[in-house]
């Protein structure tokens, strides 16, 4: 349709519908067709020779380079738009020409110029009201040139100059039911009391504005000042979530007003504080980012900006921090290499010891099919001596009668058989007493007969009664160690396990839990 209307309007050179035609499309095209269109509009306007129509193809033009934040390019364009106001005697238009300036030298840095300008533009609308004709609205542009005069004040620290300007606007507001306007005065009342430093009331009025607004914009101002008067109270974690908001839409847009620069410098610092070196460099990154266009694009206010990072200080962060995450990497690099190998080394230890165990295991319940050479020390375990060596076979004892050494094997036999070991109070001097020898006497023999000293001879009677236990009553294996210690004839848990563990070199629970696996892949 645009394009029909433009065609047409060139074939009639009706230079005020071509400028009509090439400004629409400007207004919904995105970049860098929006340029383009406007360009268009303002060759249009050239060859008409008309300063009206000049001045609205550089204001056109203006907005446009506005509205791509390029201010620099837009403040050329509206001042030439105000020289051929002016030359016409165009008041409305010159005097919205002047708030379109204000505005680029707000974003420029430049807010004592601009309020000069917003000044004169206030009284200029405000005395207008009452001529709003077709194409002209002074009482937005009043509303407008209040909003920003108020905003810029609060920028350069003149909050008291404020107090009766914002009385004004919203007494202006109730008496002519203007509602669309309230958000953003009530939005420059809390910036108003951030500049204050009245953080709480900053932080109550902003939000206020936030719920009044009726659209579905993101209100950057809002937002920033929010995350700042959350962080001037220390409520970091909450300023956080405001300026991380801000990030998102730079991410998603790649633009950012200069105003709101400062977020990256609090994230930094945040991150920085918290550890987070990884988060700490995405955000010197974004930041460095956002200068080289700041310093490409805004010359003048890149020079001017309060910067608590610049690029030199962001540089020597950003390699300080490389460096330190390169060694960080490099360490958990290591650590993990060495994780690794600890971790398979314990595997492997693991796997190791299970099969020494498995293997010691069935030699301990299948002592018959792992049988080794033990011919020197069989007589010695033999209760029985050979029928033709009777004498010689009880003479092994150096100084003890060969029939007392036969009375106390005999004894030790009926021990054995009787399960007499498993008396929890019995000793050598009792055991001593009750066969009728001495201790000394009995302790040789069983040194000699059975190769071992008193205590492990009779632990290790008890040990193999719980073997024998264990193997032939299942419901043994569901006992805990104490039960198992009393059932062999210990006095205490701990010596059972320790000689559990001497006798079978491992833990009663393994052994436990090994005949448990047997039993049940048996079954």
């Amino acid at each position: 349709m645009i394009d029909f209307y433009i065609k047409k309007s060139k074939k009639d050179r009706n230079y005020e519908a071509q400028i009509y035609a090439y400004r629409y499309s400007t207004t919904y095209s995105k970049y860098p067709r929006n340029i383009a269109f406007a360009d268009s509009a303002l060759e249009v306007a050239k060859k008409s020779g008309k300063d009206d129509l000049l001045s609205s193809a550089y204001i056109n033009r203006g907005k446009t380079w506005m509205d791509e934040k390029r201010y620099q390019k837009s403040l050329d364009d509206m001042l030439q738009a105000i020289k051929y106001s002016n030359k016409i005697g165009d008041n409305y238009t010159t005097y919205k020409t002047r708030y379109f300036i204000a505005q680029n030298k707000i974003y420029l840095g430049l807010y004592d110029e601009a309020i000069e300008e917003l000044k004169p533009c206030i009284i200029f609308f405000k005395n207008n009201i009452n001529n709003n004709s077709l194409g002209k609205d002074y009482e937005m542009f009043y509303m407008y040139s209040l909003m920003s005069y108020i905003d810029t004040n609060s920028k350069i620290y003149h909050q008291k100059e404020n107090k009766p300007l914002l009385a004004e606007a919203f007494d202006y507001i109730k008496k002519n039911n203007l509602p669309q306007y309230l958000p953003y005065f009530v939005a420059s009342d809390g910036i108003n009391s951030f500049y204050a430093k009245n953080y709480k009331i900053a932080i109550e009025k902003l939000n206020k504005a936030l719920a009044l607004y009726n659209d579905k914009r993101f209100h950057y101002t809002e937002t920033f000042y929010l995350g700042m008067s959350n962080w001037q109270l220390g409520n970091k974690e909450k300023a956080v979530r405001y300026f991380k908001l801000i990030d998102a839409q730079y991410t998603k847009n790649g633009k950012l007003d200069p105003h709101f620069r400062p977020t990256y410098e609090y994230l930094i610092k945040y991150y920085k504080a918290a550890g987070s070196k990884d988060l700490q460099l995405v955000y010197v990154n974004k930041l460095m980012e956002l200068d080289r266009n700041y310093e490409k694009n805004y010359k003048y206010l890149y020079t001017t900006i309060n910067k608590e990072y610049d690029t030199k200080k962001l540089q020597q962060e950003k390699s300080q921090l490389e460096n330190s995450l390169q060694k960080q990497r490099i360490f958990y690099a290591a650590f993990f290499l060495i994780a690794l190998f600890g971790g398979l080394f314990f595997v492997y230890r693991y796997l190791k010891l299970k099969k020494q165990y498995r293997e010691k295991f069935e030699n301990i319940i299948h002592p018959e099919l792992h049988q080794t050479n033990k011919s020197e020390n069989l007589k010695f375990y033999s209760p029985l001596p050979p029928a033709d060596a009777e004498e010689i076979y009880y003479d092994n004892v150096p100084g003890i009668n060969p029939q007392i050494v036969e009375h106390i094997v005999m004894q030790l036999e009926n021990l054995e058989k009787e399960k007499l070991y498993l008396d929890p109070q019995l000793s050598q001097k009792s055991l001593s007493e009750s066969i009728g020898t001495n201790s000394t006497y009995l302790s040789k023999i069983i040194n000699v007969y059975k190769n071992k000293n008193f205590n492990h001879y009779i632990n290790d009677l008890r040990m193999d009664y719980l073997l024998t236990q264990l193997k032939t009553k299942r419901k043994y294996l569901n006992k805990d160690v104490n039960q198992l210690a009393v059932l062999s004839g210990f006095n205490s848990t701990e010596s059972f396990s320790k000689n559990f563990q001497r006798k079978f070199e491992m833990k009663p629970s393994v052994f436990i839990k090994l005949m448990k696996e047997n039993a049940k892949n048996s079954a």
